[in-house]
């Protein structure tokens, strides 16, 4: 036998007939006619096929379904009340979710939210770090308030909802043939040993395309979607791979140039969120993240300058003594 659903405002009114003790106070609670009421209670019975109220007229006398009901008819309607309040009620922290493709400052991110929350503590950020072929799908789908993404996705006539986003430069990523500090590998000979990322990496075909314009053979001695691991192979001497600088780690060194590779292209990264409308949080989250990677990169260009400077004064000292010799 199939079971009816309850119609909490039947419930409601059988509640406040008990609860103020006869049909007519309940009429005036509810600002309702008495035949209303009565109505009701009529349709609730139907619905449960059994009496509610063996006395209707003062002392109201329920009859043992009434009693039964009265002892569950409290806690529906508080669950009601419950539950539209919470999907409701806007949550007072609203979660700012950020999608973020594969490795962009794997090792500096944690630390540059780190600083957003200690500058914004009442935010409450939820990040999705990972390799995709669709990063901007999260922004499509609302699941997604920016994203952190190859640039040039808004200029895609294939993708519909292109036209709905709004792209922001973020990086311009030089990527750099890196291998182990003290690697025996010698880059120049062939076929040459690659760790690479997995099929969905966008450093991949970049790094085997510009091998195959040298006229390079090579091997894939090692392959993960897990820049960890991959990182890991490159230290242990396993082969040489394609990365961005935010992904050199200790252990790992920039294949200096003329080292027998060939030169690798820029892949600018953009921020993405949609046009309109757009919150003031998600403004805030991207301006924090283009500062933090301007700052990075000053620093960066700053270590490289004073290495130069060291270099020149330690060459300059060469020409000196061996001109006094």
């Amino acid at each position: 036998m199939r079971i009816a659903d309850l119609n909490l405002d039947l419930v409601r009114c059988f509640v406040t007939v008990v609860e103020t003790g006869g049909f007519t106070r309940a009429s005036k609670r509810l600002h309702l006619t008495q035949s209303a009421i009565t109505h009701k209670i009529k349709r609730l019975e139907n619905l449960l096929r059994r009496r509610l109220f063996v006395r209707t007229i003062k002392p109201l006398e329920l009859s043992a379904e009434g009693e039964i009901l009265l002892t569950y008819a409290p806690r529906l309607l508080g669950l009601s009340r419950e539950m539209v309040q919470r999907v409701s009620k806007p949550p007072q922290n609203e979660a700012l979710r950020l999608g973020i493709v594969e490795q962009f400052g794997y090792h500096f991110l944690p630390v540059w939210l780190s600083e957003l929350k200690r500058e914004w503590p009442d935010v409450r950020l939820v990040s999705d770090m990972g390799v995709t072929t669709d990063p901007l799908k999260g922004l499509e789908e609302d699941r997604c308030d920016l994203v952190i993404a190859p640039a040039g996705y808004t200029t895609m006539a294939r993708s519909k909802s292109a036209s709905l986003l709004q792209e922001q430069h973020l990086q311009k990523e030089t990527l750099v043939w890196v291998q182990a500090e003290k690697s025996k590998i010698d880059p120049k000979k062939d076929p040459l040993p690659l760790v690479m990322l997995g099929p969905l990496s966008r450093y991949r075909p970049i790094a085997l395309e510009a091998l195959r314009k040298e006229g390079r053979s090579w091997e894939i001695v090692f392959d993960s979607p897990c820049l960890s691991s991959v990182q890991s192979a490159i230290v242990a001497d396993l082969g040489l791979s394609v990365l961005s600088p935010f992904s050199v780690i200790p252990g790992i060194k920039v294949v200096a140039k003329g080292g027998g590779l060939p030169p690798l292209p820029t892949s600018d990264l953009a921020l993405y969120s949609r046009k309109s409308p757009l919150q003031l949080a998600v403004q805030k989250l991207a301006s924090f993240i283009s500062n933090a990677v301007d700052r990075w990169e000053s620093e960066v260009s700053r270590v490289d300058c004073l290495k130069n400077s060291v270099v020149l004064s330690v060459q300059r000292l060469g020409s000196n003594d061996h001109a006094y010799s």
